[in-house]
């Protein structure tokens, strides 16, 4: 009875993530494409700027406290509400530090407008940092159906803001705003659909333990972030905006599909294998299926 369950949600949760992929970046997609006729390469361009630095900042924030809470079969209270104070409070500290290196970064590109686009962008690290636990909890529970819904409403509501603003000529902040709305509107509805309340408290066992396993899951995925955004700051510093404009918006098009299939099955996986770790050969028939 256990298998077939588990292999029911596995199936429903494939399902269910593919559909909330396809949502998403469907969405971002047909947004993307009317913003790309009223919008210049330049404002891309320094939008890719920004997201070169907050990419490497959100590796950071999360630390790989969501990975080791997923892999933890009996995550407690505790073990919750560490790793969303953690988060928070990384968030809250990197946000000072790029909020007083803005100037540095619009001098490094010679774009003086980088400081207060930089500034008021990098609030969405915030705004992600209160949602990580809450989706990680919907993630355990392979709750991928929740997430679909909430995807489609942030998705389509930040669209139309972003393009909203874009026919009025609010130019590069059109595509600030599509990203801080997006960010909000998950976070607020994760918050109202998950029902779980973080009581800001911390513990030392849970921090440890957490963090035992996260810190390489954060080490990888640093290293992989400063590699894969060492392209956008070569072509940002020695080229234009509007060169590293077109560059992101070429690579995200052209990775469209195949880092979605690959997202799908591993964020459905990864909680499933996790909840049979201590049962290895039934972990490696599941593995093999995958």
């Amino acid at each position: 009875m256990a298998e077939q369950s588990l292999k029911e949600k596995t199936v429903k949760g494939t399902a269910w993530s593919g559909i909330d992929n396809v949502a998403q970046y469907g969405v971002s997609f047909v947004v993307s494409i009317v913003l790309a006729r009223l919008l210049s390469p330049d404002d891309y361009g320094l939008l890719g700027i920004i997201t070169i630095f907050t990419a490497i900042c959100s590796a950071l924030i999360n630390g790989g406290f969501t990975t080791a809470l997923i892999r933890k079969k009996d995550c407690t209270e505790d073990d919750y509400n560490t790793a969303f104070v953690v988060n928070l409070t990384m968030s809250l500290l990197l946000y000072v530090v790029i909020f007083f290196c803005a100037p540095l970064i619009a001098k490094f590109f010679s774009r003086d407008e980088l400081v207060l686009l930089t500034q008021v962008s990098s609030l969405g690290m915030i705004i992600g940092a209160m949602a990580l636990v809450q989706q990680t909890r919907l993630t355990k529970r392979i709750d991928f159906k929740t997430q679909t819904k909430i995807t489609l409403i942030a998705s389509i509501t930040s669209g139309v803001i972003g393009i909203g603003m874009a026919l009025i000529g609010f130019g590069v902040w059109s595509l600030v705003a599509q990203s801080l709305s997006l960010q909000s509107l998950r976070t607020v509805l994760l918050w109202k659909f998950n029902k779980w309340i973080p009581s800001l408290k911390i513990s030392r066992e849970s921090f440890k333990n957490l963090f035992g396993f996260g810190w390489k899951m954060m080490l990888s995925e640093m290293l992989n972030t400063i590699w894969k955004e060492l392209y956008q700051v070569v072509v940002g510093k020695f080229y234009t905006p509007a060169t590293l404009g077109q560059y992101t918006r070429a690579k995200g098009f052209s990775k469209l599909f195949s880092s979605n299939l690959n997202s799908i099955v591993q964020r459905v996986t990864y909680p499933v294998l996790s909840n049979i770790q201590d049962d290895k050969e039934r972990m490696v028939n599941a593995y093999r299926r995958v």
